[in-house]
């Protein structure tokens, strides 16, 4: 029970942090593209690891969840979940970027659906729990 409070607490503290961002591209907007490629290159890290700790925050809610109920639920269904969302993730991102038909700009549309995405995730991830 003192676990499932603290990452509560944890991930209180991660929505209280997170305010929403304007779309990737729209931050990244620049003179050209060259900026806007550096400007999103520099971006996407960031909202790939507070995807990838929203996750573990959440994963280890299931896993905590599954042990004090006995049923393990949660857990595998949330497994399930995140492949999903990778799947569609690329899937997405893939064809936004194919929907440029091969223009100079795909990279940039491509690069920033994934960040836009990862961060809709992470803020996902967030308010479901602290509510």
């Amino acid at each position: 029970m003192r676990l499932i409070f603290t990452l509560s607490c944890a991930l209180l503290a991660f929505s209280a942090q997170a305010q929403t961002s304007p779309p990737a591209q729209v931050e990244c907007d620049g003179a050209n593209q060259i900026l806007i490629k550096t400007c999103l290159a520099k971006l996407a890290p960031q909202a790939e690891q507070d995807r990838k700790n929203a996750e573990a925050a959440a994963r280890a809610m299931m896993k905590n969840l599954d042990r004090a109920t006995g049923r393990p639920e949660a857990l595998p269904a949330f497994k399930k979940s995140t492949r999903a969302y990778e799947t569609y993730r690329q899937a997405h991102c893939a064809w936004v970027g194919k929907s440029f038909a091969g223009g100079s700009g795909a990279g940039i549309a491509e690069l920033s659906c994934r960040i836009d995405l990862d961060r809709s995730r992470s803020d996902e991830l967030s308010r479901f729990y602290v509510q």
